[in-house]
């Protein structure tokens, strides 16, 4: 009677520690869930996760390993109990998952105890340099069934038990879904920050766009201005000639009409007829005096001989009332362009030379027409003083020039170059598409 009381004690006794024990771990797992829940950095999580694994299980070192993205090996992200030098763990973090006794618990998705991996018939080897591993507990950390990886414990002092295995797979499931969250976390706080980049980027393009648009406006209606003045001035230039030449020949010739009047009047043929004479040489000069008129507004030539006819002819008269050394040198076979094409081409070279003559203080002058198959290029070298580029081309630049020569090579869909720096010359190169078909010059 005593024997069996004494024995329900013990039993009694048993049961109390077993249930002690589950509370414990039941609070450990409660302290250990409230501690993950709370951490959003993935490094924190896998450290504060081992070190519960190991500390739950009693085990000397364990390792926390995650699937690579091509689901061909394990990447060990964490490692407690073993410090290996930083060449080994560059070499060994990942692991090939192949048939072996790690890489079971993954490829298997179960959960792998052994109590001598040493001798354990699974095993195939660890590299040099690795602690011996002798009783080893393997859990599979899995999302919906699906594993992501493992964790892995060894070394403990005893055998691993079932109550262990039990265990370490609550505690993995929760860590996996813990580790998911803060992978999600992260990717979200990468994709925020490059949306916010991205965003930024885009925000500064928008405003260099908008930047650049406002010089354009405001180089557009500078343009503007300067244009009307231009056209302002070329009037009265137009009518200053007309008075000064047109109209002083018109008076001269009808003076010596009222002469010739009176001459006739008075019977005095012969001197009448010196005035009609005197009248027909004026008239003749009025002729000459509207034709040159005429060709400063647009040289009838340029629309009977073509372009390369009419810039030979202007960089003579150029070279004549300016004394600059200028050379002409033509290439491939010309082609008539559309007469507005021609135009534009012919004022930007007048451009061109008139900016050289009035700034540039060059001697030499150098101009190259070059005909391809898809393109005419025009190019204006000197050797004059050069400028400073960026300062010219500033939206508080009275120099309109440049700005005049670049919306003209837009407006036939060219490409205007200008190379230039102060003391070293200036090059201008005016790139124009051809159309196929375009007749040659003879």
């Amino acid at each position: 009677m005593g024997l069996l009381l004494l024995s329900n004690e013990v039993d009694q006794l048993v049961v109390t520690e077993n249930v002690s024990d589950t509370a414990v771990q039941l609070r450990a797992l409660y302290h250990l869930s409230v501690e993950l829940s709370a951490l959003r950095s993935l490094g924190s999580v896998l450290k504060t996760a081992l070190k519960h694994c190991l500390d739950l299980t009693g085990s000397q070192f364990g390792f926390i390993g995650l699937i690579t993205a091509d689901k061909t090996a394990i990447d060990v992200v964490e490692v407690q109990g073993f410090h290996p030098a930083r060449e080994f763990y560059d070499h060994f973090r990942v692991i090939p998952l192949r048939p072996n006794l790690f890489s079971r618990v993954v490829l298997e998705n179960v959960s792998v105890r052994t109590e001598n991996a040493l001798t354990d018939p699974r095993r195939v080897g660890q590299p040099q340099g690795h602690p011996g591993v002798k009783t080893f507990l393997g859990v599979p950390l899995r999302i919906r069934e699906v594993p992501i990886g493992m964790i892995g414990v060894a070394n403990r002092h005893l055998d691993y038990e079932v109550e262990h295995e039990h265990l370490l797979m609550t505690y993995a499931a929760q860590v996996a879904i813990v580790i998911r969250n803060a992978q999600l976390y992260e990717e979200l706080v990468a994709a925020k920050a490059d949306l916010e980049q991205k965003v930024a980027h885009r925000t500064h393009e928008l405003q260099k766009a908008q930047e650049a648009l406002a010089q354009k406006a405001a180089q557009l209606r500078q343009l503007f201005n300067e244009t009307v003045d231009i056209q302002e001035a070329e009037r009265q230039r137009i009518a200053q000639d007309m008075h000064d030449g047109i109209n002083q020949l018109l008076i001269g010739a009808m003076l010596e009409l009222k002469s010739g009047r009176e001459r006739l009047a008075v019977g005095n043929l012969g001197q009448a007829d010196n005035s009609l004479q005197a009248v027909q040489g004026i008239l003749r000069n009025v002729e000459t005096e509207i034709k040159r008129v005429i060709y400063d507004l647009r040289p009838p030539t340029l629309d009977a001989l073509g372009l390369v006819s009419e810039l030979r002819r202007y960089i003579q008269d150029f070279k004549q009332y300016t004394n600059l050394n200028c050379t002409v040198n033509i290439k491939g076979k010309s082609v008539r362009l559309p007469g507005q094409v021609e135009v534009s081409i012919y004022r930007l070279l007048q451009e061109a030379l008139q900016n050289i003559y009035s700034h540039a203080s060059a001697h030499r002058v150098r101009i190259t027409i070059c005909f391809t198959e898809n393109d005419l290029e025009l190019s204006v070298c000197d050797d004059g003083i050069g400028f400073d580029l960026n300062a010219v081309e500033q939206i508080n630049s009275r120099h309109f020039g440049l700005i005049t020569m670049r919306e003209r090579a837009k407006s036939l869909n060219g490409r205007l170059s200008i190379r230039t720096q102060p003391g070293q010359g200036t090059s201008i190169t005016l790139s124009v598409p051809l159309q196929p078909g375009h007749p040659k010059e003879n």
